[in-house]
């Protein structure tokens, strides 16, 4: 009987068109139920929405039907700028909040609220009745059919009126906001300005653009070069004028004071001096000095001038940091506001600032630390750099990761007290706690290739070994040896180098699948033996017996205690986030890291050449284990209570996940797979039903396999191996060139 086959067309179309059906049902928020199956699936499907998700269907079925066809298109300039400010727009209009004193106060229910009220002005009626759909996929059909056709002038039109639907999202929603009242502090609006800036960018590049082929890495890398730390000392300026009219500076929740307002409100009172001269005319002061001498540092690349302006800046947002902690102190005081201590009922005006202050001061450093480019070496984006395209790669790639890096720094000091209190419990329970482990778990899986499933372990014994120090097991240790938790972290270090070196020791013959078997059912042994162990030492299945206490310094002279809010333990983690990733960033260029590298391309090479493979791997399983252990004592005294379910297969196999999701083998990839992947969850509670966030997570993890295999920030080699060494240019980098040398390969 012969085999009936579709065509390989059609089997296309109809694997697009039900992908679309499968979209819509993971974007809709129906459920089903246990006595109708096919609820979920009617309610996706019987909806005017499935034909969007269909026709979305259609249109990839032309793109991958086409793709010789399409591709040159796709490779024209201004089409990934055209991308991103889409995907910006699609996060503004369906994920964002838009007035937040609404039960939904996303863009939907607040259009239907705006549209259905006669009295609200005119604009703010049109734009959230049919103008934002104009934005939101004219704006890009025009900027599409420009790249197409070549047209500047369509190009140019695009891009007023994008610019013009970006401002008028902004005011409409001011004005709606207004008519409304109540206390709103949603930013969809602005996010949504974002957006069409982003796309009327895009059409300048359309229009300015005489390539056939975008260079967006070139692109970038000359603006890197041309002043290093520009790109920071802007986006701070942006940073701080928003945080000197706008934002919030106090009682975010009641009088929604601003700077000027905070002002007024202080006139009179018990604030010092400075504070009071902080909130009148110095904060004003602080910005237009720190910027003019950074400003003056990156224009005339001057190391002194760049230093003198980062003393600056500290001193700045010392005494931003000083009057914050004034003003909210007084107020509780006065019994003013929900606040009852200092840093409490404060807004994001402060922290803004300080952030802004401190990309002005970083965009200094930046320019004081950059090695000076001759005067040629700032070229026009039509003139070829007289220096050579390998002397602007290395500058700007030394200027593009001292950015980013400085600018991560920057957030990670002054952005977490300004989200609420989930999200800064998310940060130190969950986020930072991963990060932690996913540093720990690279050394074993990215740097020595040792595929390890069981490295939840080692968290476990790190954390019980925390809460049998502070006492807080059954089985109480001698007087003597009876611990705060900081005072814990080097035993539990030391406890779980001896665990891993115990695991590595009778697994050195095995390698790869037999390797995961043997390490899965450590990690299992560990767990069962916890629940299988009621009151003699973990207490069994019920957890601690006693909450772990807080840590506490005290040196006489000061006194630290840690347990007040989430933001003590976020500060505490970024130091010993900054100690770990100090230590292995040595430890990856030195003769071990070389080793590691070795063994994992080649252990039987690798031992050929004189490398002790059996030494390297136990370091290897040892060092990975200390880290767990670290987070361990972390983990336990910041929640207190815990049990054996905190330590299931299931997170061993969700660290291997943030691993390889963010680049294995690379330090900042490790950092950024961990926090995206655990960012994620928690940030789908609000948009998806819960059964639905495992769906979504799968989503983007088969998304990344197939278009970013190497991961969301690689390391060198690994990038090279996936995507092969030659740049944007077509020529081999000398960078790229000397990975393996340098790797001792």
């Amino acid at each position: 009987m012969k085999k009936l086959s579709l065509p390989p067309v059609v089997g296309r179309l109809l694997a697009c068109l039900a992908g679309g059906v499968v979209l819509a049902m993971m974007v809709g928020t129906q459920q089903g139920s246990q006595q109708d199956y096919g609820l979920s699936f009617r309610e996706a499907v019987l909806d005017v929405r499935i034909v969007w998700f269909l026709l979305l269907g259609l249109l990839v079925f032309v793109v991958i039907t086409y793709k010789d066809l399409v591709t040159p298109y796709l490779q024209r300039p201004g089409v990934r700028p055209l991308v991103a400010g889409v995907l910006v727009l699609i996060a503004s209009f369906f994920l964002l909040t838009w007035y937040d004193p609404l039960s939904d106060g996303k863009f939907g229910a607040f259009a239907d609220a705006v549209t259905g009220t006669p009295q609200i002005a005119p604009l703010a009626r049109a734009f959230f009745g049919w103008l934002w759909l104009v934005g939101l996929i004219g704006v890009p059909v025009l900027i599409a059919v420009a790249i197409v056709l070549r047209v500047r002038v369509l190009a140019w039109v695009a891009a007023v009126v994008a610019v013009v639907v970006g401002v008028l999202a902004v005011v409409a929603d001011s004005t709606a906001g207004d008519f409304a009242g109540g206390i709103d502090h949603s930013f969809g609006s602005v996010v949504a300005l974002l957006g069409f800036l982003v796309l009327a960018f895009a059409a300048g590049v359309v229009a300015r653009s005489t390539k056939e082929v975008a260079t967006p890495t070139e692109f970038l890398e000359r603006v890197m070069a041309y002043r290093p730390g520009l790109p920071l000392v802007v986006v701070g300026l942006v940073l701080g004028l928003l945080s000197l009219t706008g934002a919030t500076w106090l009682a975010p929740t009641g009088d929604n004071l601003t700077l000027v307002d905070t002002s007024a409100l202080f006139e009179g009172s018990d604030l010092d001096g400075l504070s009071a001269a902080v909130l009148g005319w110095l904060a004003y002061v602080l910005l237009v000095v720190v910027l003019a001498a950074a400003g003056a540092a990156v224009w005339l690349r001057s190391k002194p001038l760049g230093l003198a302006a980062a003393g600056l800046a500290v001193v700045s947002v010392l005494l931003v940091l000083i009057t914050l902690h004034g003003i909210s102190s007084t107020a509780a005081e006065a019994g003013y506001g929900s606040g009852d201590g200092p840093w409490q009922n404060l807004g994001t005006g402060g922290w803004v600032l300080c952030i802004g202050l401190f990309l002005i001061g970083a965009g200094a450093v930046v320019a004081a630390l950059q090695d000076v480019l001759p005067a040629t070496a700032a070229v026009s984006s039509d003139a070829a750099p007289v220096t050579g395209s390998g002397r602007l790669h290395a500058a700007a790639r030394s200027t593009t990761g001292r950015s980013l890096a400085l600018f991560a720094v920057g957030l990670a000091l002054f952005y977490p007290p300004t989200a609420n209190q989930f999200w800064q419990q998310s940060l130190t329970t969950t986020i930072g706690v991963y990060v932690l482990l996913a540093v720990g778990l690279n050394v074993v899986i990215g740097w020595a290739g040792l595929l390890d499933l069981g490295f939840i372990a080692f968290y476990a014994i790190g954390s019980y070994t925390t809460a049998y120090l502070t006492g807080s097991l059954p089985v109480q240790p001698p007087s003597w040896l009876l611990l705060s938790p900081l005072w814990a972290i080097p035993v539990a270090i030391l406890i779980c180098l001896i665990a891993g070196v115990l695991l590595g020791a009778p697994t050195l013959r095995l390698r790869g699948d037999y390797l995961a078997i043997v390490t899965l059912g450590f990690g299992e042994i560990i767990r069962i033996v916890a629940v299988n162990n009621p009151g003699e030492f973990t207490n069994g299945p019920r957890g601690v017996a006693t909450p772990v206490p807080h840590p506490v310094i005290d040196l006489g002279f000061i006194r630290i205690e840690w347990g007040n809010s989430s933001l003590q333990y976020w500060y505490l983690l970024l130091i010993l986030l900054a100690i770990v990733l100090i230590f292995f960033y040595r430890l990856e260029g030195s003769r071990l890291g070389r080793s590691w590298a070795a063994v994992r391309e080649d252990e039987v090479a690798a031992q050929a050449t004189g490398v002790n493979t059996t030494r390297v791997k136990l370091l290897a399983f040892a060092i990975g284990a200390s880290t767990s252990g670290l987070a361990g004592v972390f983990f336990g005294s910041q929640v207190g209570y815990f049990n054996p379910q905190n330590f299931v297969l299931n997170n061993s196999i969700l660290i291997v996940a943030y691993v390889v999701f963010g680049g294995m083998g690379s330090l900042v990839g490790a950092i950024a797979g961990a926090a995206a992947l655990t960012w994620l969850p928690e940030f789908l509670r609000d948009q998806v039903p819960a059964e639905d966030r495992t769906m979504w997570i799968g989503a983007v993890l088969l998304v990344m396999m197939i278009f970013r295999p190497q991961g969301l920030i690689p390391a060198r080699r690994r990038k090279a191996e996936l995507t092969g060494l030659a740049g944007h240019d077509g020529s081999v980098r000398p960078g790229i060139q000397a990975v393996p040398a340098s790797e001792g390969t």
